[in-house]
């Protein structure tokens, strides 16, 4: 019988006392002791994190100040009158699905870029839902592990102290090491900072203290001290170690991946800060990413760029924070976001705290590398006007990137007239049913209105009404910002044929609050982005796979998705010389650049029609 039916194990759990050691590793709770407590809920190695977060050398050293950190805390939660003091400790295996990709590259594959981040959050959702109602033991264990986070964050605010200076060693190294320290006259934290800023082979006359145990002695009190001390070199380097990353615990809920000890660039800003009630850098981009992100996409865009660079500060630096970053910094920061070393990125596909894994999947695109440029400026702007930062050095040097010598201007999302007409022809040549009529007035509405997939999904037929400039349609779109779309006639046709498969009659009859696409089983249902995607996508593949259409073309349209409609319409309404301010209106685009910059092909045609008559 299987005694542990959910998938939680005790990690190292404690044992009883008459086998308890007699090294006593915690007599204060530090910030560090949670952040160990967190890598552990996420899946981290006990010792790993042990050695990394408590300072400990050894792997029986690491079992023993994890017991013992565990029992603090659980007594600080029994204290409190913590039910679910239990808890802390376990480490609770949450499976996730292998194939499902993160939200960079679900945006990338499904062609969303630009699009509205509440609906891609939608979307992402829909496809990759959370654990059904029938796997009970998968939503138990995820609501176990957001309670123990939540709760380790709730202790941490009650009992975690803060290392000063002058505590005395004896508070924040274990046992054996602070006698060391003390026998060598090294009292207070204060005194071992003098001690290591002499340099050279400071530790000598300490029995069993050689180099190795040195430089962790040194790396922990960077992590207990960040703000009152240079942290000396890292004690993992990147030139020697091409799986550094590889013990980086997950992102606790409302933090940084990596949070607490991890990043000694995470300190203090230098002056109180009166806008803004962070204590550290960490805390400080959280609190950005609350305030600007809007949307969880945003926020794990927002978050991740903060990770890397505090990470950058870290390894590449030498533990610069933040307030600390000058001119010199901003510029070699672009130029390694354009050249990554091969260190920083992942050898698997592999989640934060998994081995092999790193801050980055790959060499970042062009658009990638403008992109993190202006978050990070962004970032500082934001920063500096909560004053927690006094300066910012990033409006002082040439963010430009310029634009991809390797971009095709010419080249663009949409299907061709003899693509369409092919598409269309193959729809037609099908046995009438309701997914056929569906798709019939997906490919007419949308190639002559330029909805979004989200603005067809959410759309009611209410939306539509007749004024005296014809049929219009009120869109909400990107940006949350209401528009009026013109219904042109090839799209009311499209409209009224589809309603009538429906069985609603004519568009002065229908329902108001019927959707505008529907389910094929239920006329008054509406269809989700996952649904919509996956039907666009698979009538288009089989059309094209039963064409003949030239192969290259055919290659060129097995991604093509129901955006590649929007991109049609756009293409189609340069090229029959609508004006350009009617397109950006009827689409929704912010600027008429916007317009230009993605239907560029036509007025190229115009263009060069019009230079060879002139210079024939």
């Amino acid at each position: 019988m299987n005694a542990n039916p959910h998938g939680i194990r005790l990690s190292l759990g404690s044992t009883g006392p008459a086998t308890r050691p007699t090294t006593q590793f915690i007599r204060k709770l530090g910030r560090h002791h949670f952040s160990h407590l967190r890598a552990i809920a996420e899946g981290l190695d006990v010792v790993d994190s042990a050695k990394r977060y408590l300072g400990v050398e050894h792997g029986h050293q690491a079992k023993t100040a994890h017991e013992q950190t565990v029992d603090a805390v659980r007594a600080v939660a029994r204290r409190h009158n913590e039910s679910a003091w239990r808890l802390i400790g376990l480490a609770i295996q949450v499976a996730l699905d292998a194939n499902q990709p993160s939200l960079d590259d679900f945006i990338a594959d499904r062609g969303l870029d630009g699009w509205r981040e509440a609906e891609i959050a939608e979307m992402y959702a829909e496809a990759y839902p959370p654990a059904g109602p029938g796997d009970y033991k998968a939503r138990r264990r995820s609501k176990l592990r957001e309670r123990q986070l939540a709760l380790l964050k709730k202790l941490e605010y009650l009992a975690a102290e803060t290392p000063s200076p002058t505590d005395l060693v004896s508070g924040w190294f274990d046992e054996v090491t602070a006698h060391k320290l003390v026998g060598a006259g090294i009292l207070t934290l204060s005194d071992l900072n003098q001690k290591i800023a002499t340099g050279g082979r400071w530790y000598r006359g300490m029995p069993a203290i050689g180099e190795h145990k040195a430089r962790r002695i040194a790396a922990h009190l960077a992590t207990l001290l960040p703000r009152h001390i240079a942290p000396p070199k890292p004690v993992l380097a990147l030139a020697t170690s091409p799986s550094l990353f590889a013990a980086l615990p997950g992102p606790a809920p409302g933090t940084l991946p990596g949070s607490g000890a991890l990043l000694p660039s995470a300190q203090a800003a230098s002056a109180p800060s009166r806008l803004l009630n962070a204590r550290n850098d960490q805390e400080a981009v959280e609190a950005w990413i609350q305030a600007r992100a809007g949307a969880l996409p945003t926020a794990t865009v927002y978050r991740r760029e903060g990770l890397r660079l505090m990470l950058w500060l870290q390894y590449e630096r030498w533990g610069k924070t933040l307030s600390q970053m000058q001119i010199e910094d901003c510029r070699d920061y672009m130029a390694f976001l354009q050249n990554i070393p091969a260190k920083w990125i992942s050898r698997t596909r592999a989640a934060p705290g998994q081995p092999g894994w790193a801050p980055f999947r790959g060499a970042l695109s062009h658009k990638s590398q403008r992109q993190s440029i202006v978050i990070i400026a962004s970032l500082f702007t934001w920063l500096q006007a909560a004053q927690y930062l006094s300066q910012n050095p990033w409006p002082l040097i040439n963010q430009k990137t310029g634009d991809d010598s390797s971009e095709q201007m010419m080249d663009t999302k949409a299907l061709s007239e003899a693509a369409y007409r092919e598409v269309i022809l193959y729809v037609l040549s099908q046995a009438p049913s309701p997914s056929r009529s569906r798709i019939l007035f997906i490919l007419r509405f949308v190639e002559s209105v330029g909805l979004r997939s989200a603005e067809l999904i959410h759309a009611k037929l209410g939306d539509l009404r007749l004024e005296p400039e014809g049929w219009m349609m009120q869109v909400h779109g990107k940006g949350s910002k209401n528009r009026l779309a013109a219904i042109p006639g090839q799209a009311f046709e499209a409209l009224q044929d589809y309603l009538e498969s429906r069985h609603l009659g004519g568009i002065e009859t229908a329902p108001p609050h019927a959707p505008l696409l529907a389910s094929a089983l239920d006329p008054m249902e509406p269809v989700g982005y996952q649904a919509l995607y996956e039907h666009v996508k698979g009538w288009i593949s089989k059309a094209v796979a039963a064409s003949a259409l030239p192969s290259n073309e055919r290659s060129r349209l097995a991604g093509a998705t129901t955006h590649w409609l929007r991109h049609t319409f756009g293409t189609r309404a340069v090229a029959r010389e609508v004006p350009l301010d009617v397109i950006q209106a009827q689409m929704g685009h912010a600027s008429i650049q916007t317009t230009m910059g993605i239907y560029g092909r036509a007025p190229m045609r115009r263009r060069a029609e019009a230079l060879a008559k002139a210079f024939a």
